[in-house]
């Protein structure tokens, strides 16, 4: 059963009650990577390793608005845990150099009956995929300033990668392999956050997202009802990319010209990964690409056919954790309840977002 948590008040009672609530999972969420640290330790132990990791984390913090580390800190108080493994939960990505597989569209203009665009958005993980897409939450977010917030996430994840704000702006994250990369910035979900929540409009949110310190490679879909864009970033670099006739997509790989210098190579699979290898390739990502521009053709599509899209065999996998379809003009989400990757094969939930 979908699992909906509202958070309102200051950052610092946000986190807390964030923490309060979920304190349980995100305790499951530390043994699930103190397991998988185990496993491929061999004879050095998780510990070891999970310490480095909490230390490189740490490298992030000085990056953050005081805001952010306030709902941490809360966040942490609430779930009894160490801070450390709240900002871990929140910059893995950053760390890993975005290992996550991922497919988006959006589509307006002659594809849609009415020409307001509509996104439809797979994330797929390497690993732990089976806690991810079980302790999937969606968090109702209202700030004591900024825009509100739906965020498709984890218990102890304060970024957004899958969300729209009350403006009506759609945001999708998706990694893409770049040879930039740098601890000394805001990690990708938080500074993602940051855009949502201070920007009206899908042009609003890019040229705030351009503005703040990278770390990482990404491709980041922005949808509202009558623009949507792609940008292709790099640590010190990107470019938006635009809609062309009404559809745009993206997947793992930089597609504009200007972002080619920078392209690096995909991560091989890591250890026990769910995925064969080809899932961790360039040519996967490509294929996928192709592939969401053909289901899209020459058709008008709804809310139900993105919804099949996104469950096509050529794009779903046994990493897709979350799957979600937008409708930024009504304020409206359909989101996958499945409890087993790849969660694209529904049902979806359709939920109106602030009435």
């Amino acid at each position: 059963m979908l699992r909906i948590i509202e958070l309102s008040g200051t950052p610092a009672e946000r986190g807390r009650r964030h923490g309060q609530g979920l304190g349980g999972e995100i305790r499951r969420m530390r043994r699930a990577l103190l397991a998988y640290l185990a496993r491929v330790s061999l004879y050095g132990g998780a510990l070891p390793l999970y310490a480095l990791l909490l230390c490189l984390s740490r490298r992030f913090w000085p990056y953050l608005p005081e805001r952010l580390k306030q709902e941490m800190r809360g966040v942490a108080a609430g779930a009894q845990v160490g801070l450390g493994t709240v900002l871990l939960i929140n910059v893995v990505d950053d760390l890993a150099n975005n290992t996550p597989r991922c497919s988006a569209l959006a589509a307006g203009e002659s594809y849609t009956a009415s020409g307001a665009f509509l996104m439809g958005r797979n994330l797929d993980y390497p690993l732990f995929t089976e806690i991810m897409a079980r302790l999937q939450t969606l968090f109702i977010m209202e700030p004591d300033r900024g825009q509100a917030l739906a965020s498709v996430a984890w218990p102890g994840y304060v970024g957004v990668c899958t969300g729209m704000s009350k403006a009506g702006v759609a945001l999708a994250q998706l990694s893409a392999m770049s040879k930039e990369r740098t601890l000394k910035g805001v990690p990708a979900a938080l500074r993602f956050r940051l855009a949502l929540e201070e920007a009206d409009t899908v042009s609003e949110v890019a040229a705030r997202i351009f503005n703040t310190r990278a770390t990482i490679g990404n491709n980041v879909m922005l949808c509202g009802p009558h623009e949507a864009a792609v940008l292709e970033l790099a640590a010190r670099r990107g470019v938006a990319r635009r809609p062309e006739g009404g559809l745009l997509t993206a997947t793992n790989h930089y597609q504009s010209p200007e972002m080619q210098a920078v392209k690096g190579r995909f991560p091989p699979r890591p250890p026990f990964s769910p995925l064969s290898r080809y899932h961790f390739s360039e040519a996967y990502s490509q294929a996928r690409d192709r592939r969401l521009k053909a289901l899209a053709a020459s058709r008008r599509l709804n809310p139900a056919s993105i919804q099949a899209i996104l469950a096509d065999a050529h794009l779903a996998n046994p990493g897709t954790v979350v799957s979600a379809v937008f409708a930024p003009g009504d304020r409206t989400l359909w989101l996958a309840e499945g409890q087993e990757p790849p969660v694209s094969k529904g049902p979806f939930a359709e939920i109106k977002l602030w009435g």
